[in-house]
């Protein structure tokens, strides 16, 4: 009887997922046409410095963008960016190693270190002289670990940096606060910890319970990637997006996430950089990207409000807009193809000195 009741309960329960799952998306949904994960542009591969196969896919033409994706997420997630601006630019966009269509690194090395050494693979790739690296989450703290490992790529070849939902430090933090009283952030830390920890042992338990809990999935997604009233597609490619990376890249590279600080590099950062948040981002919430900002000389806020981690594809035509005047403004004056001597300064962005914020309301 009691395990009746138990089976009974657990059918209740899913029930009630489903339940919530099909009225959301039953909502009215202006995205409901985009097809997401389709676009695709002119593929190549590079060989990183460890021999991981990086997998690139090319857009446009004209001054060069470079694109690099957050944890769990893979290029296409970029589907807005892919789309519009590749009309202005050349849009490089590549898969992190072990996501997307990229290989596994074979000594299983997914450190904050190898995530840096394959943008810098990338940027070689690209064979451009000056980039502007738009990087996410886990992209945007590859890319200052690149600025700590190799400072003079940010007074050569990377002349303009956007930080999107990312941090300097410390991911699980954010991740932990956002749903914990601080009381308790040691036990919620040693909880993720440990499941984690599962993942990793026993990877094809894991991905059964993945599957299992996939209308869950689609509730934690919406809970922990957007703000108050998404698009349902988008939520819902987001979900399976994040469930096409194995398990097992997710327990190796979830070290990565926690226990580092690079706020030493913030104050190194003599690039113009815009630093790009939702207000609702539980992940790498406003706080972190306040920080970054008022550290990094001559930084540019913007908070998308009622956008959550994944403000880009949220509020695509503010972000789009931003990395546009951007882009211009840190590409457009000097002639394409020459490197500005290493001891010059960094352009300053409109505006002065500190840190500029603008606060974009969602559509």
């Amino acid at each position: 009887m009691v395990l009746g009741g138990l089976a009974l309960g657990i059918g209740a329960g899913i029930a009630v997922e489903r339940a919530l799952v099909g009225r959301d998306l039953r909502r009215e949904d202006p995205e409901a046409g985009e097809q997401f994960g389709e676009l695709r542009g002119a593929p190549a591969a590079v060989t990183s410095h460890d021999g991981t196969e990086l997998e690139i896919e090319d857009f446009g033409s004209g001054p060069c963008l470079v694109f690099s994706h957050g944890f769990s997420l893979n290029q296409d997630a970029w589907h807005y960016q892919r789309r519009d601006l590749p009309a202005e630019f050349r849009c490089v966009f590549f898969d992190q190693r072990g996501h997307g269509r990229s290989g596994r690194p074979v000594g299983h090395d997914f450190s904050l270190d190898a995530f840096a050494g394959d943008l810098r693979a990338v940027l070689d790739w690209t064979g451009e002289d000056r980039v502007v690296v738009v990087a996410h989450s886990l992209g945007g703290m590859a890319a200052l670990k690149l600025a700590e490992l190799w400072p003079e790529e940010l007074r050569t070849r990377i002349v303009g940096l956007v930080l999107v939902d990312s941090t300097y430090a410390d991911a699980l933090k954010g991740m932990s606060a956002a749903v914990t009283a601080r009381g308790a952030l040691t036990v919620q830390r040693a909880a993720i910890k440990t499941a984690f920890k599962f993942f990793g042992a026993d990877p094809v338990r894991a991905n059964q319970l993945r599957r299992r809990g996939s209308d869950l999935g689609y509730l934690g997604t919406r809970l922990f990637g957007f703000g108050s009233n998404p698009s349902p597609s988008q939520v819902a490619f987001i979900d399976r997006v994040l469930a096409s990376t194995d398990i097992e890249v997710w327990a190796r590279v979830f070290p990565s996430l926690i226990d580092f600080d690079l706020s030493e590099v913030l104050e190194g950062l003599d690039v113009p950089t815009l630093v790009a948040v939702g207000d609702k981002d539980r992940l790498t919430p406003v706080t972190s990207a306040r920080h970054m900002a008022e550290k990094i000389g001559g930084a540019r806020l913007v908070v998308l409000e009622d956008a959550g981690h994944n403000a880009f594809l949220e509020e695509y035509e503010a972000l789009n807009a931003e990395i546009t005047a951007f882009a211009r403004e840190v590409l457009g004056p000097v002639r394409r193809g020459r490197r500005r001597r290493s001891s010059a300064r960094a352009p300053k962005l409109a505006g002065g000195e500190g840190i500029s914020i603008r606060r974009i309301r969602g559509s």
